[in-house]
Formats: C-alpha cells, structure tokens, sequence
C-alpha cells in the first residue's frame, strides 16, 4: 500500500528517487508504529525472539511484493529484479534490513 501511495501521490511532485526515500521512512515509521502496539499481545520476551519475528516480516514482505509485481500486476522479472537492486537508487533491500528490526527495537521504546 505504502508504494502504490507513493506511485500515485508523490512520483511525479517530488520525483521518483525523492518520493522512494520519503516513502521509505514512512513506511518504516508504520511497520515501528504497528510493532509498537502488537508486539505486547504476542508474548515474545526475547531478543532472539524478536529479530526471528522481524526476519519473517521482512521476508513475507519481501515476497509479497514479488508475487503482487509478478503475478497481479504482470510485471517482468527484470523489473522486480530492478526495483531490487540498491545501486540504481532503489530502497526496498535496505528498508527490509531495517524493518527486520522494528519488533526488536519497538520493545526497547
């Protein structure tokens, strides 16, 4: 959701490679909202726990967004490929590292 809103609203007011870092600080500011207020029900007192619990978040996001490209949106390899890659400005990797720690770092606040 956080790049379709990003697509339609910011892409072409600030620019792809403006609207991407934008979008991934608040992208990541939800999934640390959401932890912070989720993570408390879930009973997880470790930090082993926690990372474990953000790595599968990260990962079912991570292939979510490659079926919803691949097989929703019709998109070819080579673009989901691109939108992978850091070296052509693209954040997704880097911002499923960070997400990987949300849980982790929402119980410390």
């Amino acid at each position: 959701m956080n790049g379709i809103a990003r697509t339609v609203f910011l892409n072409k007011r600030m620019g792809i490679p403006n609207a991407k870092r934008l979008s991934m600080v608040s992208a990541l500011s939800l999934c640390l909202t959401i932890c912070y207020f989720y993570i408390p029900t879930l009973n997880i007192h470790s930090d082993r726990g926690l990372i474990m619990l953000g790595i599968s978040l990260s990962l079912f996001m991570l292939m979510f967004d490659v079926v919803l490209g691949r097989f929703v949106m019709k998109a070819k390899w080579s673009t989901i490929f691109d939108e992978l890659n850091l070296l052509k400005g693209n954040l997704l990797v880097p911002g499923m590292v960070v997400m990987a720690f949300c849980p982790l770092l929402s119980s410390k606040i």
